[in-house]
Parts: structure tokens; sequence; C-alpha cells
């Protein structure tokens, strides 16, 4: 958690980076830096303001990624800005010695802390048990070290355009809901049930395998969804009834007797066919050979009469 006496502070910068924040640490009255600690985060800055006692505000070493001395001053202040997550202690070289030699008197502390991504919004919500579904998350705090898991498979192509942004790929999952992990250098944020991976839409089969144009058909399969229409021969259905996600009835349209592939597209442009299936000219009952016989016959004795 950030200290009080906060303030944003104005800069130009260029475009992409933000600005950072400013804390402010008052030097006295007296022998003291108030508030002594105060966390940031990288791209933060602290000003101390001298308030009017000759002080310094000086890292305790000399070498590494933050290293500042203000050298003695009465009023003014003295910003630097920390890039570098770590803790970095400091003190007044007038009124204590540096805190690895255990001065005391005078002294504070900077904590530089990568703050913990946040997870907002996922979009799409839902892709195929193939993968391969592009997705954009939004959130704060992402940067490049960011990954993403969905439900234990992890995302592909992560990159992360702004602090706001992330874009993956989806990998091969089995069908379900999964929770989404964003992992990046300054901690985990996660949605519950974020992502759903659907199963691949298919038909398995038609039944009847071949119908008269206006006869209702059963279509079964996988991953149907309500809306879904189909299609004969490229020839919309006139009626689909979505009976649940692995069932569709509609009706064949009236169109030339022949192989006809049907086609289901879901709402979300996801399409499967299937080849075997054809629309007869007449529906011919079975009938056995005797009875096949018995008929030609007298077809053939009315026949006869015709003539005579």
């Amino acid at each position: 958690m950030r200290v009080a006496m906060i303030a944003a502070v104005a800069l130009f910068v260029p475009l992409g980076i933000a600005a950072g924040l400013t804390v402010d640490v008052a030097v006295g009255p007296g022998s003291s830096f108030n508030p002594s600690s105060v966390t940031i985060a990288p791209g933060d800055s602290v000003r101390w303001n001298f308030t009017g006692a000759p002080h310094t505000t000086t890292s305790d070493t000399n070498s590494g990624p933050e290293v500042w001395d203000s050298g003695f001053q009465i009023f003014g202040s003295f910003l630097h800005t920390f890039m570098t997550a770590g803790d970095y202690p400091y003190y007044c070289t007038l009124h204590s010695q540096p805190a690895f030699n255990g001065g005391t008197t005078m002294n504070g502390v900077v904590h530089v802390v990568v703050p913990a991504p946040t997870l907002s919004g996922i979009d799409p919500v839902s892709g195929p048990t193939s993968g391969g579904t592009n997705v954009t998350l939004t959130g704060s705090n992402f940067d490049s070290s960011c990954t993403v898991d969905f439900g234990g498979a992890a995302g592909t192509a992560v990159t992360a355009p702004t602090s706001t942004t992330i874009t993956t790929t989806t990998t091969a999952h089995s069908a379900g809901t999964v929770t989404v992990t964003v992992s990046c250098s300054g901690g985990a944020a996660s949605l519950a049930g974020a992502f759903t991976f659907n199963p691949v839409l298919a038909i398995l089969s038609v039944d009847p395998p071949t119908a008269l144009g206006g006869t209702t058909v059963t279509i079964h399969g996988t991953a149907f969804q309500s809306g879904a229409t189909v299609t004969f021969r490229g020839v919309a259905s006139p009626n689909v009834t979505f009976v649940n996600d692995t069932t569709i009835d509609a009706v064949v349209p009236n169109i030339a007797p022949g192989a006809a592939t049907v086609v289901v597209t879901n709402p979300d442009d996801a399409t499967a066919s299937f080849a075997q299936f054809e629309i007869t000219l007449l529906a011919v009952p079975a009938m056995s050979k005797t009875t096949l016989l018995l008929l030609l016959l007298t077809l053939a004795a009315a026949a006869l009469l015709a003539l005579q």
C-alpha cells in the first residue's frame, strides 16, 4: 500500500510510457524523514522536501541500480526516480550513519515493489477444444514477463502491448469452463469460469438418411447451438428446431432429388457438414418378391383388359 502524500506528477513522457507517481517526504523539522518508509512501484519517484535545516538524502550504497545523493540542502527539494524493484535504505550524512552500519538517528527506506496484476475481462469467452482462439485479456499492471493459463493449458504467443492489455492464443483443452490466470513479475490474478472450451461442431448422422422434400429429419452430432441454421445442397431448410446440443430437427427443402450435403452453421459461424444424405424422388415402400410379382401380374392383367 502506498503511503500518504502521493501526488500524480504531470510530466511529459514519450508516447506509450506512463508517467509515474511521486511520493513527497519531508526532511525535518528536526532529525527525521517523514514518512521514513515509503512504498512505490518501478517508475515512480520520491521527492524529498527540505524544511529549513541542513540535511542530505543519501543512498546507503554508491553502487547498484539505485544510487543518489542530494548533497547538503536547507530549502528546496531533491527527486529520484526508482526503476528497479528492491529495498533501498538511505540516511542524512550529517545526522546519521548508513543503516548497514547501525545508524538510527536519521534514516529512511524506499521499498520499490512491482504491483500485482489484475484481470478484469476476457474476449472472446469461448472457443473450440482444439485451441487456436485468439484472446484479448484486460486488466492492469501487465508486462512482458506475463504468462496466461487456461485451466492448466498455457496460452501461446503471449504479448502485452500495454500495461492493461494482453493478447494470447489458446491451446487444446478438454471441453468445459475453466479459470484463466495471468502470472507476471508482480504476482498473479485469476478469473474463475472465465473461458469455455466448446466441443468441436460435428454431424454424426442424419435420420433417416434418405427423405423426400418437405420431410423432417433429425440431425445428430456435437456442439450444436441454439439458433443454428441448416442447409441441404446449399439450400436453407425452411424450418429448423434446436432440440439440444446434440440434436437438431430440420425440414428438407423441396429441391431436386439426389445426393445433398447437409451443413449446420452455429451462430458463432462454426460449420459442420455431412455428405451421406440423399433426397428421394418418391417414397417406395419396401415389399417382398412375392408381393412385387403379384403387383406386376396385376398391372399386366389390367393392361390386357384395357386392350380388349
